[in-house]
């Protein structure tokens, strides 16, 4: 079976280990697959992962095009530019099936990106929270589009929704949504927000995020995990930080918000340094890819700017790029991880180490609830500095008792999170395709 998974952004970090833990799902449940995965950062991503065959993504190799360009001068990023788009894709659909079944050359990037889908036999399209009205999921529609008009049965990967503004994209969505072979969602409220889309959950699944699927078993004691990792027992308390800039922060204006973030997580740091003599890394899984639009270290390089004197010393800036399996054992070396990122938190979990986390979106109080500890989640739009500075400090007199509750939860979610595998194949079965 080929299967191409598509709408895939491997320069972030978070994705990657989505994409990763889909591949090692996909793989055991299907293991004479042949997966190929359409990034938005092809060519330059496969620099990063070698051993995964990437190629690129037709809708972002589409809006590349002069004509698109003109057409978004033209149109703005509304109702008569998706339409243009669509009637583009569909063009070079068409073209691509006839010129290909006639032995004759693809004229077009676009052509040439939509060449490898007249093989698939399935078309995944990657776990992850990009079907929110707030966002411009344009681009997943165009691909939609595309794979139903060469006959291709699509399933969706774990994903998180909102409700659904009442407009020309959702309107364009709901069918689609509809017609895919299986949806599997991280949590019921995505389930009931699809449900009020489209007037149908049968084809819906709830399991746990897919990166649950990295965990493996480890100590919970933080004398033994500091041994796992070749540190004495007395060492100094070390705290790996992960922060991002955000366009909305709760109820709060982006200034505002943004501000009291830093400053909370200043505040948390002196205290760590001052009162625990911890060490800080800055650390994240969006970080070290020039080429990606983001980079969580260069916010990080800012907030640690703005730390008193005293405290600077003790705080470091890890810069470098890591993948998801090589971010999993550098977060086992230390002793606990306060995220704003929520695949931050999972491999913190993956790798045994006690987390803290800063939510943004509703995905992380839906995946802390599932591990039984919604109270450890601090709301970003809530957050104040002298409090988060107290929470913290009280944080880190539990990681033992954090790592306990996370650990007993953690096996039930790497199950649930590979029974997407199972529940993918009875899909496709029940409809004839494998």
């Amino acid at each position: 079976m080929r299967i191409i998974v598509e709408n895939c952004v491997f320069m972030n970090g978070g994705d990657s280990a989505i994409g990763i833990a889909l591949r090692d799902i996909v793989m055991d449940t299907f293991p004479e697959a042949e997966l190929t995965f359409a990034d938005s950062g092809f060519p330059d991503i496969a620099r990063y992962y070698p051993d995964i065959d990437f190629i690129p993504l037709p809708s972002f190799v589409m809006d590349e095009s002069a004509v698109v360009r003109l057409a978004a001068r033209a149109f703005g990023k509304y109702r008569k530019y998706l339409f243009f788009r669509k009637l583009y894709m569909s063009t070079s659909v068409a073209a691509t099936r006839l010129l290909t079944a006639a032995g004759l050359p693809l004229p077009t990037p676009v052509m040439r990106a939509i060449r490898p889908y007249l093989d698939a036999d399935l078309v995944l399209t990657t776990g992850g929270t990009y079907l929110l009205s707030k966002y411009d999921y344009g681009r997943r529609l165009l691909e939609f589009h595309k794979s139903y008009q060469l006959g291709k049965p699509i399933a969706a990967f774990t994903q998180s929704f909102e409700a659904f503004s009442d407009d020309f994209r959702s309107r364009d969505l709901a069918p689609l949504l509809a017609r895919m072979e299986l949806i599997l969602v991280r949590h019921e409220t995505s389930k009931d927000h699809v449900h009020a889309l489209i007037g149908r959950s049968d084809h819906i699944v709830t399991v746990a995020d897919s990166v649950f699927a990295l965990w493996t078993p480890g100590p919970t004691s933080l004398a033994d995990r500091r041994a796992r990792s070749g540190r004495p027992a007395e060492d100094r308390l070390r705290i790996a930080i992960a922060v991002r800039k955000l366009k909305a922060y709760g109820s709060r204006d982006p200034e505002t918000g943004a501000a009291l973030f830093k400053q909370s997580v200043l505040a948390a740091i002196t205290a760590l340094v001052r009162e625990k003599d911890a060490d800080i890394t800055f650390l994240s899984t969006c970080q070290g890819i020039p080429e990606y639009w983001t980079d969580d270290s260069a916010i990080a390089v800012d907030f640690a700017a703005d730390l008193p004197p005293d405290v600077a010393p003790h705080v470091t800036v890890n810069r470098a790029f890591h993948t998801p399996q090589d971010l999993i054992e550098v977060l086992q070396t230390f002793d606990g991880v306060i995220a704003c990122r929520l695949h931050m938190a999972i491999l913190s979990i993956c790798a045994n180490t006690p987390v803290l986390p800063v939510s943004y979106e509703p995905k992380f109080e839906e995946t802390f609830e599932e591990l039984g500890v919604l109270d450890l989640v601090t709301p970003i739009g809530e957050i104040e500095p002298e409090p988060f500075a107290a929470r913290v400090l009280e944080w880190t007199g539990t990681l033992d008792s954090v790592a306990a509750s996370l650990e007993q939860a953690a096996p039930r979610l790497q199950a649930s999170a590979r029974s997407a595998g199972p529940a993918l194949r009875d899909a496709l079965a029940q409809k004839g395709i494998c």
